[in-house]
Parts: C-alpha cells; structure tokens; sequence
C-alpha cells in the first residue's frame, strides 16, 4: 500500500488547501447576492484546477512510482468542481436534487481519505472500499449521461481545454479502477465490500425503477378509466387526482418534465430557455432519468399535470401564468410593520419587500425579469394597501376592476415593457402581487398591506404572520416593529422581540415565516369609526340556534373521515334520511354503510354537488376534509361549476357542520361566498345539535357581518358621532359584505358587479371584483381608463387611525380656522395722543 499513500509533503498540503478554496468560489452564490452565472467564479474555479495539475506535471509526480494517485484524484475533485461551475453558464446537468450533490461530496472525501487508509481500522477500510462500489456506479451514470457532448468536446478541446470537463466521470472510473487494484494486490477481501457497494446502488436503482413503472402504469390506467367513466361533470384529471396516492413518487412523476430532467438537451444546453409554464426551478435526479428510460411517460398533457400538482401537492404558485421568468430572482429583505388593536379585535400588516435579481448586469438571461408572490391572508382578511418604488420613490396603487388593472399590466409588461404592479384576490384566503421589471444586478422594493382580524381560541386572542410564497427567501432577513394600540395583556411571543417602549416591540434577523403571538383576550370597545354619515363597531359574536327539521342529512366522506367518526355520526341519525355521493346520490342502510365507506375512504378528497341537495330547509351536509383539493378556479368551464353557481344564485344557505377546523380549498371558497350556514365541532357536538333539533342561525344582513374564526360581528348604522376607532373596521365590513353578496351574483358578469366595485372602491379593498394597480406614469392611468374615486379611503396606512370628519365636522373645523387666523392677523388699533 505504500504507492498509494501520500507523504506529508507540501503538494499533498497545497491540493487539500485549493480544494477547500475551489469549493468556497462554487459556494459563493448559495452565501452572497452574485449570480450563480458570473463568468469571473468559473475561471477561479478552472484555473485552480490548471494549476494544480501544471504543478503535478512540473513535479513529475503522476510517472509511476512516484506515488501520485492521490494527488491526481486531488486533480480529479478540482476538475469536478469546476465541471459543476461551468454547468451554471451551460446547462447540461440541471440543478442537482440535494441526495445526489451530497453523494459526491461524500465520494470526493473518501478519496481524500484514502491519502491514510493504512492508519484506518479494517472495518473503516472496508467501509471505504464500500464507497468505491458507490462512485463507481454514480460515475459510470455520469459517463453514460454526457456521452453526446464528448465527440464535440474533443473537436473543441484547443480551447484552453474547457471541454475536457465533459471527461471528468470517465476520468473517475479509470481512476478508481487503478485504486481498487492496489487494494487488492494487498487484500482481496476488499473486492466484497467494492461488490457490495455496487451492488447496492444497482438495487436501490431497480427497486426505484420498479415502484416508479408500476405507479406511472396506475396513473395511466386511473387516467384512461377517467376519461370513459360517468362523473359529475367535472374534468377527467379531478376523478384521477382522487384516487391517485398523493407521496413524493406520485409528485416527481407529474413534475417530470416541467421540474425534473429526462435527459440531455442540447436546446437548453446553447440556449437556457427558460421554462414558464410551472416556476420552479428545474432539476436533475438521476434516478428519475433512469426510471424515465424504462417505464415511459405519463399519457397527460401538460395542463393537466399541472392542474394535478396544485390540487394534490399545493402547487398553485408555482403554476401561475407568468409573463417573463423569474429564474435569477431572490428576495432580500423584508421589513415588517404591525398594528395591533385589542380592544378592536383587529390588525394591520404591511410588508415591505425588497426582490433582488442576481443575474449579472448587461447578462442576456436574467436583464429583466417578473417577481410574483403568493400571501396568506388569516381568514377574513383583506388586502387594503400596495405600493411600487419608482425610481427611488414610493408611488401608491389606485383600486379598480380586476379587469381592467389584469389588462393595463399584461398591456405594458407583454409589449411596453415598463414599471407596472398589480394585486389580485386569490381563492383560498390568498391575494397575488406581480411587480415588474426587476432588471440583472438590480431590486425592486414593494409594499403590501393587509387588515385581518385577530383569531380566538379558548379565551386568547392570536395574531398570525402574513406570510409569503415566491422567490427564494433562504437569505432573507427581516425587520420587525410591532405596536399595540393598547396595553396588551398576557402577551406571550415565540419570535424574540425586543421592548422599544411601553406598547412596541421589535426584532431583527433572519426571515421567519411562521411566528405569531398571543394576547389574553380582550372586552371589545364600543367605539366606531364614521364615515359618510355611517358608522362601523365591532361586537362580540356569540352563536345563536333556532329550530331546524333536518329530515336528510348527507355526508361528505372522503379519506379524512376515520371509521369511528362515521359510525358515530350515522348512529345518531335515526330519523333522517343519510346520503353519500359516489357520482350519483345513494342512501346509506345498514348493509351497504361498510362498503360505501370503505369505497369512499380511498379517495384523497371529495367535491360534493351541493346543487343536488334540493331543500336547503330540512337537510344538512356534514362534511370532513384535508387542505388539499381543487378549487372552483380549477373547475372553470366544466358543467359541475355551472350547476354550482346556479344552485347559489337564489341566496338560500346550506346547513354545513365541519368536523374540524380545517377546509378543502373548495369548501373554503364556498364558505367565503357565504353558501353555507356554517358550524363547526367533533362528532359529539354534532349529536347533540340533531337531538335538539336545533342549528347555527344566520346572523349575518345588510347592516351586520359575521367573522367566525375571531368571534366578531361588525355592525353598520347610522352615524351619530365620530370617535378614535380605526377606518379598517369599514374595509373588513366592507370585504365581508361584498363576499356575502358575491355567493347569489356567483354568474361571472361584470355588469352584475357595478354595486359591488363602488364598495371595495370606498373602502379601497382588493375583491374577486377589484385589484389595486400600480402604473408609472399618469397618463398610463389615464390610457387605460383607470380613475381613483375621490369618495374613499384610498390606501391603508401606519398612520391611518381614527375617524374620518363628516361634512358638517369639516365645516365647523374650516370655521375654527378662520377665527385663528383672524385672530392672529387682524389689524391692531394705534393709540394716537392728542
């Protein structure tokens, strides 16, 4: 072994250092804002490599004898670093998946570490030979995969011999051959633990590519049955996403080809074009390339896997339509501002986020880009501020049509090309913001405000984070200011914040999504806040019951029931008619009660036709659900969604109990449309609820909105006069209202909205019928028709608080004025002496 090991020289010391320096170029753009792309970190990372292998030709250390193997594999892990280097500017690896970078680390380490393996215990010498078996088999796939770049690889090498990183697998399997060999001269034993690692590698492959056939052959069989089966009138890719198991293979599957690599392509390899239709980033698993070249592809469009990505994995950010990519876009800061009102039950949040493009300056790829974020409103929430930096300064959004602020930014971004923002309402408690353009080596700074109300829970009010998906914010860091309005009692903080004064509190750090805090809850103050002779107070909701004959009861079972829970429920109605749905209505009995259940149970989530429940009087739906499903986005043209509005339009609401908390998106949109009379519970209260005869009544009317989750109700009436009350009590009246109204105008005409788009107008709140827009210039505004309305609230702010003054407050506050003024500046009297 003694023509392996490497005395303690200073090129075994050199080699060990530039590897060290190599791997912190190539780690440069995971620390910092430089781009992944810069030309500059390659040539640190190729010259090193030159040049240790000009010092291992100078020294003669690579003739025979000289005990050279080591340093050559010292040569070897340069060279692949720089290969990986070299990879971000042409792309012939995507990203590589976490598993397979960390294994090559892995493998070059055990390289290194054969510099001592004579000091090793024989069992760690085995263990390493192990990893030989590995690296032998994870560089003969890299071989194979690069094996149509070498042909054009060897007509170029003359070029400073950059080319020849396309040999560096090859190179490895050689190698590690000439090292195995010399392990056996000493020991054949070695050739079991070397067999052993292969070998294993080679079975963790075909047990892959086994479970990866066999399910793509159940996703084409569930598929093509779909298609011929008799369904509700829903899309052929919901009845699949039902009865396909929802795990990481199912979800590798469907992204393949919008996510995961199947292949070398020569395209993308010259041209980097960038895919638009699912954001995010591309990446290279060998073994889904292996399993793609054995088990076929999936017989679905690309629509269609991506309908199934965001019903069954939650991809629904990932799937917007996107104008221009946003590959190279990170976000770098955010700075969050709090305001929070116990006595109102109510907060506002505003965040102020700064989107960076790491792309180089003057860089084709990344010169100008569309940053898009997704945000998690609590439920009840609504986005009431947005605001776009144009150079340097902020300028505030006007609140109009969804249409027609969706038609001036795709105008401008799709051909003009300039600064515009815009913000939607989302299904789901959820609003979007697109802000446009971020340009290579530069950031755009934006801000976003939301009014949300406090959620309650066993006498504790909550306040929850608005949080965010969209560009990469592993980086980010984030400052926080918190202020109560109030002195906060019993306030409890998992995030660490730091008292700035008796009611503020602050924190700097890295970015946290999920922090929230809770406050002992509060009597809510009877002031209000008046506006245009109306005034909006908050009043405890407390749930109210009036008689209810439910004659039939239908339940909406799907995998998350479990048994206990449905036989209970049934159990408890004797005297009702119970249904379940299996694409048509069927009565539960005694005897088919198993099957329906176990039948029902394998589906992932249900879409019950609550048209088909004819009278809402006597019936009631109960209902248990996971938060994954499509939502009625998702079900657009199909004649399902058409029979559901038209079941909305009469206002008439349904008796719904969820067992639980948590709603399926579909579920969630339909409560937000007011279509149920909506009560929650365990099995338990819902037993006792039917022996009394009795439901939740409908509290809610043209003067009064319910918000459940905070046990709130907000009261509009006549103003009598003005107090310290904060203007977001009218823009989550007004929200809500409109919500409430939506339900029975749930028909997609705009001129059915006009009423509805003059309130989110005063109250300046973002509604499935309006959205705030951010253009650059005034006459934009004006192209595109799009006014501020002089009777409102316009954008939310931290310093918005208390009541706006009435007309005759306004009067007499004019008349003051001109007392003062007179006062101060009327003419003074000269005493004259006679």
């Amino acid at each position: 072994m003694k023509d392996i090991i490497v005395p303690k020289d200073e090129l075994f010391v050199t080699g060990l250092i530039l590897i060290l320096v190599s791997f912190f170029f190539y780690c440069v753009p995971f620390m910092t804002s430089v781009s992944p792309d810069t030309g500059g970190l390659f040539m640190c990372n190729y010259l090193i490599a030159a040049a240790y292998f000009v010092v291992l030709l100078i020294t003669k250390r690579l003739k025979k004898g000289r005990q050279g193997l080591i340093p050559f594999f010292f040569f070897l892990i340069l060279l692949l670093i720089s290969a990986y280097s070299l990879n971000r500017e042409m792309v012939v690896f995507e990203s590589t998946v976490p598993w397979f970078a960390w294994l090559q680390i892995i493998l070059c380490a055990n390289y290194i570490a054969f510099a001592f393996f004579d000091r090793m215990p024989l069992w760690v010498q085995h263990v390493m030979t192990f990893l030989l078996g590995i690296a032998i088999v994870a560089f003969a796939y890299i071989s194979i995969y690069l094996l149509p770049t070498y042909i054009i690889s060897i007509i170029i090498s003359f070029v400073l011999g950059i080319s020849m990183h396309s040999f560096v697998g090859i190179l490895f399997i050689i190698y590690t051959l000439v090292l195995l060999k010399k392990l056996l001269a000493n020991k054949q034993a070695f050739m079991v633990s070397f067999l052993s690692g292969a070998g294993a590698s080679v079975m963790l492959i075909i047990v892959f590519v086994v479970r990866w056939t066999l399910l793509t052959q159940d996703i084409n069989t569930n598929y093509r049955q779909a298609t011929v089966r008799e369904s509700a009138g829903w899309p052929a890719w919901i009845t699949m996403a039902q009865t396909t198991p929802h795990n990481l293979f199912t979800e590798k599957i469907l992204k393949t080809e919008l996510v995961y690599s199947t292949g070398w392509n020569i395209d993308e390899a010259l041209w980097r074009v960038p895919s638009r239709n699912f954001d995010e980033e591309k990446k290279h698993d060998p073994l889904v390339v292996i399993a793609n070249l054995f088990s076929g592809r999936v017989n679905l469009s690309e629509e269609d896997k991506i309908k199934l990505l965001e019903s069954m994995h939650d991809s629904r950010h990932q799937a917007q339509e996107r104008l221009w990519s946003g590959d190279d876009l990170f976000t770098e800061h955010i700075n969050t501002l709090v305001r929070i009102w116990p006595q109102f039950g109510i907060s506002y949040t505003e965040k102020v986020i700064t989107v960076s493009n790491v792309a180089a300056k003057g860089s084709w790829s990344g010169r100008q880009e569309e940053g898009i974020y997704t945000f998690h409103l609590p439920e009840g929430g609504v986005a009431t501020s947005l605001s776009l930096w144009i150079e340097g300064k902020e300028s505030k959004s006007i609140l109009t049509t969804k249409q027609k602020a969706d038609s001036a930014y795709k105008q401008i971004v799709g051909r003009e090309r300039r600064d515009p923002s815009v913000l939607h309402w989302q299904e789901g408690n959820t609003i979007s913001v697109r802000v446009f353009p971020v340009l290579a080596g530069e950031s755009r700074k934006f801000k976003v405000g939301v009014t949300a109300p406090l959620t309650r829970e066993s006498g504790r009010m909550k306040y929850e984070n608005i949080w965010f998906d969209g560009p990469s914010f592993s980086n980010a860091k984030e400052d926080i200011s918190l202020q109560f309005q109030q002195t906060p009692k019993d306030f409890i903080s998992p995030t660490v914040l730091k008292p700035t004064s008796h009611l503020g509190f602050t924190r700097s750090g890295k970015y946290n999504p999920s922090w929230n805090i809770e406050l002992a809850d509060e009597p809510l103050s009877r002031e209000a806040f008046c506006y245009e002779g109306k005034q909006y107070n908050v009043r405890p909701y407390q749930k109210q019951y009036e008689p209810a004959t439910l004659n039939t009861v239908y339940l909406d079972v799907n995998k998350s029931w479990s048994k206990d829970e449905f036989d209970s429920v049934y159990n408890a109605l004797k005297e009702q008619r119970v249904f379940v749905f299996t694409n048509q209505l069927v009565q539960v009995t005694r005897t088919n009660k198993e099957s329906l259940f176990n039948n029902l149970h394998q589906l992932q989530f249900s879409l019950f036709p609550v048209y088909l429940i004819e009278n809402t009087n006597t019936s009631l739906l109960v209902s248990k659900s996971s938060a994954v499903s499509p939502n009625l986005k998702d079900l657009a043209g199909s004649e399902f969604l058409q029979h559901v509005k038209s079941s909305m339009q009469d206002g008439k609401r349904l008796k719904f109990f969820n067992l639980g908390t948590t709603l399926s998106p579909y579920l969630k949109t339909l409560k937000e449309y007011r279509a149920f009379q909506y009560s929650h519970g365990i099995a338990g209260d819902l037993k006792k609820l039917i022996a009394r005869q009795e439901f939740v009544k409908d509290q809610e009317s043209e003067s009064q909105v319910v918000i459940d989750n905070a046990d709130i109700a907000i009261v509009r009436d006549s103003c009598t006069q003005s107090s310290a009350a904060p203007d977001h009590l009218m823009r989550l009246f007004a929200y809500n209202n409109i919500m409430r109204k939506m339900g029975a105008r749930f028909t997609g005409e705009e001129k059915d909205n006009d009423e509805l788009v003059a309130a989110a107008q005063q109250a300046y709140v973002v509604s499935p019928v309006s959205s705030m827009v951010v253009l650059e210039t005034q006459q934009d505004y004006e192209r595109f028709n799009i006014n501020d309305s002089k009777n409102s609230l316009s954008n939310a702010s931290q310093k918005s608080n208390g009541a706006v003054p009435e007309p005759h407050e306004w009067a007499l506050i004019i008349i003051a004025c001109f007392v003062l003024l007179y006062i101060k500046f009327r003419p003074v009297k000269k005493n004259i002496v006679k």
